[in-house]
């Protein structure tokens, strides 16, 4: 397979990928938790099919146009996990036609100018900021939470289901102990806002960070989980505590055009248009990705790794250890492990199974 490669292209090892989701999915049905996964990561009607093998009828996207995607293929309820575009409200309006669609609604402003327009019935989570301090009401905004409640609960088309957090802030983690301290105190805040809200009717609360729904134990006032990442995984997670290197499914295999041996280095064609820009440190270096070699049926580093050093637009430089020198040449494939996943599946577009065959992802 490594022989037909010719240009930068993401690896898939579909027998890793799908051992992450019956993982999570085992997970959620342990802890009663309805598992909504986040597909932002693989953006992929066919990993969609994975999951619905596992039972998955409910998912979560990032955007309009991805819901669109996964409603044309057979997606009937679909949360768009982001601050309602009031911009966009036709197209919402049209596709809640189709779907049991769900909004995240922040604002009173937000909730009147779906009122006044849609002609369909969406359903409303609130969304909590549990620390990551980027979108959504704090629990101790209690006042502010209960008004948008009243006003969702008294305007047309609005059905208020809840709330979701994504407590992005378990991604500074650096420990399954980190991990576990953020998640309890997202609990903790889910327990507050429930007894600061006992009067109200039943509401649905759901978690989406791919950390806590990998390490925590217990999911107390919690109804659903929506992770995306855990699907592929990355050296991000490795390093928070997320998974193990052999959990990560994809890999960037990049072909060598030139070598510098007084400098310990390989040149790639593969740059920031193929890995991003996203970086993480590993001792004293900062890297964009770990070269990584095939041991059995995963992916594994070496003790002493060959880091990408740097990013150009389409070069990528390669500080080499003595071993991986002498053993790459100019003409070889490079696998390198990428530090997000995400991003970096979102600028490849697409997927070479390591089995054979290629996944694509939504049109561009």
């Amino acid at each position: 397979m490594m022989k037909s490669i010719t240009h930068p292209t993401l690896l898939l090892d579909e027998t890793i990928c799908r051992s992450n989701i019956k993982r999570m999915a085992d997970k959620a049905e342990k802890h009663n938790l309805v598992f909504k996964p986040h597909m932002k990561t693989h953006q992929s009607a066919e990993i969609g099919q994975w999951l619905a093998e596992v039972g998955v009828t409910a998912i979560t996207v990032s955007s309009l146009k991805m819901a669109r995607y996964f409603a044309d293929h057979g997606w009937d309820d679909i949360t768009i996990a982001f601050p309602c575009n009031t911009r966009a409200i036709p197209q919402i309006d049209e596709l809640a036609s189709k779907i049991n669609l769900t909004l995240l609604v922040n604002d009173t402003t937000t909730a009147q100018k779906l009122g006044k327009k849609l002609s369909h019935a969406v359903q409303v989570y609130i969304e909590l900021d549990t620390g990551s301090d980027r979108t959504g009401l704090q629990v101790s905004q209690v006042a502010k939470i209960q008004q948008l409640i009243s006003v969702l609960n008294n305007t047309k088309h609005l059905r208020w289901q809840g709330f979701y957090s994504h407590p992005g802030h378990s991604y500074d983690a650096r420990s399954e102990e980190e991990i576990h301290k953020v998640h309890q105190s997202v609990v903790e805040q889910c327990k507050q806002l429930r007894s600061a809200l006992s009067e109200a009717e039943p509401f649905e609360i759901c978690i989406g960070d791919t950390p806590c729904c990998s390490v925590a134990a217990t999911y107390d006032n919690i109804d659903a989980m929506s992770p995306g990442n855990f699907v592929f995984y990355d050296l991000m997670q490795a390093q928070i505590g997320s998974c193990q290197t052999s959990d990560i499914a994809v890999a960037m295999a990049c072909p060598v055009v030139d070598k510098y041996p007084q400098r310990k280095q390989l040149v790639i064609h593969g740059g920031a248009v193929h890995f991003s820009k996203e970086s993480m440190s590993r001792g004293p270096s900062t890297h964009y990705g770990l070269v990584a070699e095939r041991d059995n049926d995963h992916w594994n580093i070496p003790s002493e790794p060959s880091y990408l050093a740097r990013l150009s637009q389409e070069h990528g430089i390669i500080q080499c250890s003595t071993q991986d020198l002498e053993k790459y040449q100019i003409g070889d494939i490079l696998p390198i492990l990428p530090v997000h996943s995400c991003l970096t599946a979102n600028l490849m577009k697409s997927y070479q199974l390591i089995s054979g065959g290629k996944i694509t992802q939504i049109p561009t």
